[in-house]
Order: structure tokens, then C-alpha cells, then sequence
């Protein structure tokens, strides 16, 4: 009897030790499993910190998923406008032309701006390794280096071949630009809008606003030159307070979509 309880003792010792050597070893392999993960991770972060484009390389990549037709549609209407001036007789004409073209050359982007979300791409940008903030100011930055491009070659055009003064230009042409790139950025960024169709139709009314202003004599020469000038710069702010504001919801409302679906 005394013989099988120092038996037993001694394979309860003996399992005992099994156990706690086991769980000392896992322990080990955990803090190793983990150690290399580290290590992996560190790696990864070296090799995208070397492997990262540049600036101007992601410009360019992403210059090459916009479709150029746009910018052709825009160069064509300034063409147009510019054709116009050239014939217009009176101050009056001019006016009523810019503040037709200046909002329809800003709309004409709105399809490209939309485009991803009709297509439903925001879900692969967003698992990309540049996030859709970065994506779509890189295309804002496409869209404004062309379009000042083709604003500086119609500017000069205007101004030296159709006599437009600078002042007209800049009071006439940029203020409606300004305030309906705003309203795109406002309405494509909204929640309550969020459609190409609501910023569209809202460009539109303000388009009509801004005609029965102009084209009335008394209410324009109401207007000072330093009135024109406040009013062109309150259009600028209004627009860096829209291209903002899309920033900073350009990914909050996909993740909120997702969430809700």
C-alpha cells in the first residue's frame, strides 16, 4: 500500500511538472509568435516608406483615371465664350455670357467628381493604401491646375483680343465660378443632398439668380468696384470653405454608409 501512494505522489509530481513546463513553454512560444509580428510589421513600414510614390508620381497616376473629355468640354466653352465676346456690342452682352458660361464651365466637372461613388469605387479606395482624402484632393489639385491653365489662356485671349477690361474678367467670370464650384462641393458632400442631379439643379437656379442681377442696369450699377471686388473675395472664401468642408467628410460619409447598410 505505502508502495502505490509514493507511486501515485511521484507520477502527481511528475504530471504536475509536465503541466507548468507546458504552459511556460507556451508562454515562450506566445511572446516569440508576437515578437515576430513586431518585427514583420517594422518591415512593412520600411519597405512603404521606401517603396512610397511621390508627389508628383501620384498626380500623375491619378491623372490617368480622369477622363480628359472634361477638361475638352471646357476648353471648347471658353472657346465659344471667347467667340462671343468677340461679337458682343455692349457691356450688357458680355456680362449676360460670362454669367452663363462661368457656371456651366464650373458643372462641367461634376460628372468626374461623382464618379466613383455612381460607380461604387469608394470601397476599393478606401481599403487603398492612400486614403480617399488623399485621392480626391490629388484630384481637386488635377482639376484646378487644368482649369487654371485653360482660365490664364482665355483670360489673356479675352482681354487683349475682345477688349474685355480685367475688371469685368475677374468680377464677372470668377465670382459665379467661385460660387457654383461651392455649391457642387456643398451639395456632393451633403447628407441631406449627396446626388450629382441636386448640385446640378441648385447651380442651375443660382445661375438664374446671378443672370436677373446682371442683365438688370440699375441693380448692377448700384454696385461699386469696391463692392465687386468684396463680393469676388467673399466667393473665394466661400469656395476654400467648400472644398474644406468636402475634405474633411470625403471619407466620414462612406464609413457612415457602410455602417448603416
Amino acid at each position: 500500500m505505502k508502495g502505490e501512494r509514493g507511486k501515485r505522489r511521484k507520477n502527481d509530481r511528475e504530471l504536475q511538472l509536465r503541466l507548468l513546463g507546458g504552459e511556460a513553454e507556451e508562454r515562450a512560444d506566445g511572446q516569440a509568435v508576437l515578437g515576430a509580428v513586431q518585427a514583420a510589421q517594422r518591415a512593412l513600414r520600411i519597405c512603404e516608406a521606401n517603396g512610397s510614390l511621390s508627389g508628383a508620381e501620384f498626380l500623375y497616376l491619378q491623372g490617368r483615371y480622369i477622363h480628359k473629355r472634361w477638361w475638352a468640354l471646357q476648353g471648347a466653352l471658353l472657346i465659344g465664350l471667347w467667340l462671343a465676346l468677340l461679337q458682343a456690342e455692349s457691356g450688357y452682352a458680355a456680362r449676360r455670357c460670362m454669367g452663363v458660361a462661368a457656371p456651366l464651365f464650373a458643372m462641367l466637372f461634376l460628372p468626374e467628381l461623382d464618379r466613383n461613388r455612381r460607380a461604387g469605387a469608394e470601397e476599393v479606395e478606401g481599403a487603398a493604401y492612400y486614403s480617399l482624402r488623399q485621392i480626391c484632393a490629388a484630384r481637386l489639385t488635377l482639376f484646378a491646375m487644368a482649369d487654371l491653365i485653360l482660365l490664364s489662356v482665355f483670360g489673356a485671349a479675352a482681354v487683349c483680343t475682345a477688349g474685355l477690361p480685367v475688371q469685368e474678367f475677374v468680377t464677372q467670370f470668377f465670382l459665379p465660378f467661385n460660387v457654383t464650384c461651392g455649391i457642387c462641393f456643398q451639395t456632393l458632400y451633403s447628407r441631406r443632398f449627396s446626388s450629382e442631379l441636386s448640385a446640378a439643379l441648385l447651380c442651375m437656379f443660382w445661375t438664374g439668380i446671378w443672370l436677373l442681377f446682371v442683365t438688370d442696369e440699375r441693380m448692377y450699377g448700384a454696385v461699386s468696384v469696391p463692392m465687386w471686388y468684396l463680393l469676388s473675395a467673399l466667393s473665394a472664401l466661400y469656395l476654400v470653405y467648400g472644398i474644406r468642408r468636402s475634405q474633411r467628410r470625403c471619407g466620414r460619409l462612406w464609413e457612415e454608409e457602410i455602417l448603416w447598410n
